[in-house]
């Protein structure tokens, strides 16, 4: 068996070492560099509780956030799910190394036109599409408008300055005075270390954007301020979209989605390393497995995501309905530290108790994670 896989970000390389583990003939294309254009806050949250620990690249496992309202609440979020703070050139750069060492050929610099996917579709067994969106799959087979019905639209900067106040934990700010349908709508501050901060701003958008819609820059130079990091060092900026749905579709002919391209970013916090991962392992076992799994592939991963998405979806409801005042309350509720507080909370919203209750106590059987 022969396969191509587009995109050599977190589920094309976890592809690759998959692939190259059953022994699968594996070809990997990246338009840039491996680690090039990325815009991330480079936290890996495993809301599964089944992510393999990042060797290189790793910084530090992260105990304890803080969410934003009206008021910063601590939540010790390291206690329930690992969220560790990489590198991710140094972490990716890794993995690369790894798939050439098991005999992957790895082309950089090497971006796959519609025309050159159509072509390769006969010269290959399985194409994974992981990257990122649109994807050139959605070019070649006209579904790009999929992306933009719902997504992320972020910006961020590479700061440099004194972040020691803010070190180990991470800030997640929610936005007050965005438009409902923008939201959720937050911004964060992501230290990598005393010196040097990810520091970014996303808003929800549904179709395109109108002149009087949200600037992400102007929001994120007003994050700066509100901050006191306006005098900072921006050493990097860039911005860029993520798919917080599902594609409808994730199987056209011989070609797979993966990570981005299959739109498996968080709708609620924008993260989603620890499912491009899952989903490149998962796509190389259902083409392993023939035909048949690959048409239950995309069951495979709304299985892994069944009970992570019902609480996100009645957080995001609530966030939409409640005025910034009533969502400062429940979080306060959700991080008070004692446990009759919380459950009064719980009790207040026996929803989003449920859910999160079915989500924390379902353990998943994680794919044969090839590192």
């Amino acid at each position: 068996m022969k396969i191509a896989v587009i995109g050599a970000g977190p589920a094309g390389l976890f592809a690759a070492l998959a692939a190259r583990r059953c022994n699968i003939s594996v070809d990997v294309f990246e338009k840039r560099q491996v680690g090039g254009g990325i815009v991330c806050g480079e936290c890996i949250f495993d809301s599964l509780r089944i992510f393999p620990r990042p060797d290189e690249g790793l910084l530090r496992p992260v105990r304890e956030i803080i969410l934003q309202g009206r008021r910063g609440y601590k939540l010790a979020l390291g206690k329930y799910r690992p969220l560790w703070m990489v590198d991710r050139k140094t972490w990716q750069r890794g993995l690369a190394r790894r798939a050439r060492d098991m005999g992957a050929s790895l082309h950089e610099n090497t971006a796959v036109s519609p025309a050159r996917l159509n072509a390769m579709q006969a010269e290959y067994d399985w194409i994974i599409d992981a990257g990122g969106a649109p994807c050139v799959t959605s070019r070649l087979h006209s579904f790009q408008a999929e992306y933009f019905r719902e997504y992320l639209l972020a910006y961020q900067f590479v700061l440099e300055g004194d972040f020691s106040a803010l070190m180990p934990r991470l800030k997640f700010a929610f936005l007050e005075n965005i438009p409902t349908r923008f939201q959720p709508s937050y911004y964060w501050v992501f230290p990598k270390d005393a010196h040097t901060a990810n520091v970014g701003v996303v808003c929800t958008v549904h179709g395109s954007l109108g002149r009087h819609d949200p600037n992400l820059k102007e929001l994120l130079a007003d994050v700066c301020r509100r901050e006191n990091l306006q005098d900072f060092t921006i050493v990097e900026k860039g911005g860029g979209i993520a798919a917080s749905r599902m594609m409808t579709r994730l199987v056209y002919g011989n070609i797979l989605l993966a990570g981005d391209a299959a739109g498996l970013a968080s709708p609620l916090h924008g993260g989603g390393i620890d499912l491009a991962c899952l989903s490149g392992v998962v796509a190389v076992e259902a083409l392993w497995g023939g035909p048949r799994e690959v048409a239950r592939y995309g069951k495979k991963l709304k299985a892994f995501l069944r009970e992570r998405k019902a609480v996100e979806d009645i957080a995001i409801r609530k966030m939409r309905s409640f005025s910034f005042d009533q969502f400062d309350h429940l979080l306060a509720g959700v991080t008070a530290r004692g446990t009759p507080a919380r459950l009064k909370t719980g009790l207040c919203h026996p929803d989003l108790l449920w859910a999160t209750l079915r989500w924390f106590g379902t353990k998943k059987k994680p794919p044969a994670w090839p590192v």
